[in-house]
C-alpha cells in the first residue's frame, strides 16, 4: 500500500511481526474469500436500501470481494497491492453516486467485522482459540479504518455532485433568464434544475445594489433562500407561487418583502414569463434608492422608467407643459407643482388642503393658476394624464449630470 495510506492504518501502530496464528488464519481466509463473499452478499440484501438500487449483483460481489481482502490483509499486515489501495475512498464515491443511503451503506460496511470474524474463527484450531479471541480488536481496527474512508468517500462524492448540481443550476438559470421564454426544451430543463413546476405563477424580485446583504437576511429568515439567485452582480429572488393551472390567483407579493429594498416585478404567469419580469425589475431597479426605501413595484416606478424612456421626446414634453411657469417666480412655481402633485396623489381637495396644510379654495386657486398659465387642467384625466407624464420627465432630466441635461 502507498506509504500515505499505510501510515494512516491500523498497521502503523504495530510491529512487523504478526502472531503465526493470526496469519495462518488470514491466509486460509483469503484461499477462501469467494465463499466469505458470497455470505456477504446474502446478508446486504436485508439491508433496507440495496434492494431495488442501481447496485447490480455483479458490483456487489466485486466490491465484496476487493474489501474482504483489504481487510484481511490489514489484519494480517500484508502488502496492500496497487489495485486496492484506495478501494475504500471508492466504494463511497460509486455508492453515493448509485444513490445508496448513507446509513444503509455503513451499516453493510461495518457488517465485515461480524462476517470476516465469523469467518475466521471457523478456521483457528480449538487450542489457540483463547489467545486468537484477544485479536478481536485487529479485526475492528481493520474494518473501522475501512469504513471511516469508506464514508470520507461518500461525503466527497456528495459534495462534488451537488457542486455540479449547482454549476448545472446556474448555467441553465442564466440561460433561461437571458432567452425569450419561448423555447420549451429550455423551459423544461430549467423547471427541472429549479424543481419548480413551469405552469406555476412566479414572484421575481431584484434586490437594490445598496441593501443586498439585508435583502438576503430577509429572505434566509422568510425560510426561501434556496429561490435567491446572484447573476451579473445583482441579487434575484424567483419565488414559485401557487400553480395557476390550479384555478387559484396567485399569492401575490409576500408581506415580508414590503421593508425590504427591492423592485418586485408583476407576477409572472409562468415560467415563460420570468425572463420578462426580471428584464422589467432590472429597468426599474434605480427607483429603489435610500431616499425611497422599502419594496417598490410598477405602480410607484413606471413614471421614472417611462420618462427615461421617453428620452428626448419626454424633455420636449416637459417643456411644452411646464415651460410657461418660467414666466412665474421659482417660489410659485414650486408652490404650484406641489399643489398639483398632491391632488394627483390624493384625487381630493379636501384631502390636498388637509396634507398641504391650507385651506380648499386655496387649492382651488393653485389648480386654476396651473391651469391658466399651462393650458392643462389638473382636474381633466387627459390633461392629468400628460401634466404627469411631464413632471415624470422634468424630474428625470433633473437627476442627468448638467452637461447632459440641455442635450
Amino acid at each position: 500500500m502507498p506509504s500515505d495510506a499505510s501510515a494512516d492504518s491500523p498497521q502503523a501502530a504495530r510491529g512487523p511481526a504478526a502472531r503465526p496464528v493470526v496469519s495462518e488464519v488470514v491466509a486460509d481466509c483469503l484461499a477462501d474469500i469467494d465463499r466469505i463473499a458470497h455470505q456477504f452478499l446474502l446478508e446486504v440484501q436485508d439491508i433496507e436500501g440495496y434492494p431495488g438500487s442501481s447496485v447490480v449483483d455483479r458490483d456487489l460481489e466485486e466490491t465484496a470481494v476487493a474489501s474482504l481482502e483489504l481487510l484481511l490483509r490489514l489484519i494480517g499486515e500484508l502488502p496492500i497491492p496497487e489495485r486496492l489501495a484506495g478501494i475504500s475512498d471508492a466504494l463511497g464515491h460509486r455508492r453515493a453516486a448509485q444513490g445508496v443511503p448513507l446509513e444503509s451503506l455503513l451499516r453493510a460496511v461495518r457488517m465485515d467485522f461480524r462476517i470476516l470474524w465469523t469467518a475466521m474463527l471457523e478456521k483457528v484450531p480449538p487450542e489457540f482459540l483463547p489467545d486468537f479471541t484477544q485479536d478481536a480488536v485487529r479485526v475492528w481496527e481493520a474494518v473501522e479504518f475501512h469504513t471511516i474512508r469508506v464514508h470520507a468517500g461518500y461525503l466527497d462524492e456528495l459534495a462534488s455532485m451537488a457542486q455540479e448540481k449547482e454549476a448545472q443550476r446556474a448555467f441553465l438559470l442564466s440561460r433561461l433568464l437571458t432567452s425569450d421564454g419561448k423555447d420549451p426544451q429550455l423551459l423544461g430543463q430549467a423547471a427541472r434544475a429549479l424543481g419548480v413546476n413551469p405552469e406555476s405563477s412566479f414572484l421575481v424580485a431584484v434586490a437594490a445594489g445598496h441593501a443586498q446583504k439585508s435583502f438576503r437576511t430577509g429572505v434566509v429568515r422568510a425560510g426561501v433562500e434556496q429561490f435567491l439567485h446572484e447573476r451579473d452582480g445583482a441579487l434575484i429572488l424567483i419565488l414559485e407561487d401557487v400553480p395557476a393551472r390550479a384555478g387559484k390567483k396567485p399569492e401575490g407579493t409576500r408581506p415580508w418583502l414590503a421593508p425590504l429594498d427591492c423592485f418586485v416585478a408583476p407576477p409572472a404567469s409562468s415560467l415563460a414569463e420570468v425572463p420578462r419580469m426580471l428584464r422589467i425589475a432590472l429597468e426599474s431597479l434605480p427607483v429603489v434608492t435610500p431616499e425611497r426605501p422599502g419594496r417598490q413595484t410598477v405602480r410607484d416606478a413606471w413614471g421614472e422608467v417611462a420618462a427615461v424612456r421617453l428620452g428626448e421626446y419626454g424633455t420636449v414634453l416637459a417643456d411644452t407643459v411646464l415651460g410657461p411657469l418660467a414666466a412665474i417666480s421659482v417660489h410659485e412655481k414650486e408652490r404650484l407643482i406641489e399643489t398639483v402633485q398632491a391632488y394627483f396623489r390624493t384625487g381630493s381637495v379636501s384631502e390636498t388642503a388637509g396634507e398641504l396644510y391650507c385651506h380648499r379654495n386655496t387649492v382651488l386657486n393653485r389648480l386654476a393658476r396651473f391651469s391658466q398659465l399651462t393650458g392643462f387642467d389638473p382636474s381633466k384625466p387627459q390633461d392629468a394624464a400628460t401634466v404627469i407624464a411631464a413632471l415624470h420627465a422634468e424630474g428625470a432630466r433633473a437627476q442627468l449630470p448638467p452637461s447632459s441635461a440641455g442635450l
